[in-house]
Formats: C-alpha cells, structure tokens, sequence
C-alpha cells in the first residue's frame, strides 16, 4: 500500500506543472477576451458554433456556465450551446496533456479525444441551429453586460465579485486614503485577484481529486489485481458508455478527472471516453436549470445531450470491437 500511496503522489505531483500553465493561460483569456466574444454579434452569426466549440475545448468549466446563462436570456441559440456543452472537457485535456510527457502514447488518445469532441460540437451546433434557429434572441446590449461570468468554482470571470465590484477596487479605495505606499499594495492584490487567485485554487483542488482518484484506482487494482481488473472492463466494454455516461453528468471536476484517469490508464475505451465527456458540462446543466424557467426545454437539453454522447459513444465502441 505504500508504493500506491508513493505512485500516486508521484504520478499526480508531474501533473502539477501543467494545470498551473494552462490555469493561468485560461484565466488570462477570461479575463482578456469573454467580454469582446459576447458583446456582439459573433453568439449570432454563422460563426458561432465554431466559437462555442472553441471555447467549450478549453478546459475551464466556467464558459459551460455563462453559455447556459446566456442561452436563458436568449442571446444565443440552442446549437451553440450544444456546442459549448459537447466541447467542454473540463480537466481532461491538461490531465492527459501531462500524462503526454511520461507516456507519450496519451498523446494520440487526446489528438482522438479533441478531434471527435470537436466534430460532434460542430455537427451538433450547426444541425440544431439549423432547425431551431429562428427563435427571436435579444438585441439589449445592456441586458447582455450584466450576464454573469462565473466560473467553474464560483469565481466571477472577469476579475469581479459576486456583487458586482472589482476585486480590489473598495481594497483599493480604503489603500488610497492611507497613502500611495498601500494603493500600490492593493493594485498588486486585484492582480493577484484577478490573475492567479482562482488558477492557483483551481489547481489544488484538481490536483487533490487527481490524487484521490489515482489512489483509489491503485489501491483497487491493488487488492483486485491489475489483469483482473483490465479483464472485468473489457469483458464489460458495453457497459461502459454507460456508466461514463452516468459519472460524466455529475456536476462536478472530479467526474471528468475519474473518466479521464481511466481513460490514460487503459481501463476505458475510446468510445467509453467520449460518452462521459462530451456529457460532462461542468456546472453548465445546473445553472441551465436554475436560470431557464423553462423546464421542458430543459429536459429536452440534457436528454438530447445524453442521447447524442451515448450514440456517438457505442457508435466509436463498435468501431473498437470490429478493428
């Protein structure tokens, strides 16, 4: 048990690296760039599928989140979220990333992982958009500004409070009337506020459900054993989109950290894979619920969501089996 213990500390301390890098990178396309995506008529065009797949593949739950938002108050269509939705892989993409530099055949399961993910945000973006795009969405620009940016973890996208205020500014007022020596102080605060606060949070807490997970999986294969492990999973290679599917729509980091270790480990096939993640939304469905009245609509969503990944899953399976 203590080599389990030490494997996984290792195995998930090499990951540590990555997640910050792509944390911050994120944070500062967040903060830089979402509000010139929503401003205009970009979440309308033709376009907007392919930007909604786009930022849906990178691996920050929160544009699952202001899509549902912006869905419910009608400034984007139901093609377009579907594609935020289907891209959105939460922390597969920089778990697998690293796991890239110790295992390089990881590398070609994410190539085929992002370019199926992809297909199926775009093919479904556009189909839907196709056949339910005329509903009327809002022009009010005003309206638009005030659409919440809230990230994966409650964070506000944006450098923001969940008031309203910018992180800082009141820090920064208080600072100003004891000098310029504390402005300077509280300006460095709302950088690190605004830009490594949430990526250097973000990344504990995926680093701690990586190490939980990985330890769990070790210490089943442990007791289990490794070949008898792989046996009970690729005898119940038909089971598996479903199950992915079922861990996949829970709303939470570690649905598609749990996939995705399976999936590197080669407990999971590809098909299995894309079930669960294509499904996985982050927070995204939740705030679907809480901010559409309309639940019927609702429903038809996540049922539509579930049954695009399961076919697109046992679709890939067959394939695997046939191969």
């Amino acid at each position: 048990m203590l080599n389990v213990f030490l494997d996984s500390l290792i195995e998930t301390a090499l990951l540590i690296p990555w997640l910050l890098g792509v944390h911050l990178l994120i944070g500062l396309f967040e903060v830089k760039k979402l509000n010139k995506l929503k401003s205009g008529k970009l979440l309308k065009g033709g376009l907007a599928p392919i930007i909604g797949t786009g930022v849906g593949l990178l691996p920050q739950c929160g544009f699952s989140v202001v899509a549902s938002e912006l869905y419910a108050g009608k400034y984007i269509y139901v093609g377009t979220l579907f594609a935020v939705f289907i891209a959105t892989s939460d922390e597969a993409i920089p778990i697998m990333f690293g796991a890239g530099f110790t295992d390089p055949a990881v590398w070609l399961k994410l190539l085929e992982l992002i370019g199926i993910k992809v297909l199926m945000a775009l093919a479904a973006g556009y189909l839907l958009n196709l056949l339910f795009g005329k509903r009327k969405l809002n022009d009010d620009k005003q309206e638009l500004a005030h659409v919440s940016e809230h990230g994966c973890c409650g964070h506000t996208l944006d450098g923001e409070t969940a008031d309203g205020q910018e992180n800082g500014h009141a820090h920064d007022r208080d600072e100003h009337e004891h000098g310029h020596e504390h402005s300077g102080r509280g300006k460095a605060k709302r950088i690190f506020d605004v830009y490594f606060k949430h990526p250097l949070i973000h990344t504990a807490i995926i680093t701690l459900f990586a190490f939980v997970i990985t330890f769990a999986l070790g210490t089943l294969i442990h007791f289990v054993g490794e070949e008898n492990f792989n046996n009970f999973m690729s005898q119940n290679i038909w089971l598996q989109p479903l199950a992915t599917m079922l861990i996949g729509i829970i709303p939470n980091c570690a649905a598609s950290v749990m996939i995705t270790e399976l999936f590197v480990g080669g407990s999971l096939s590809l098909g299995a894979a894309i079930a669960g993640l294509a499904v996985n939304a982050g927070l995204g469905i939740a705030v679907l619920f809480k901010e559409n009245k309309n639940l019927g609509n609702n429903f038809a969503i996540l049922g539509g969501l579930i049954a695009f990944s399961e076919a697109v899953g046992y679709i890939i399976t067959l394939i695997e089996t046939l191969i």
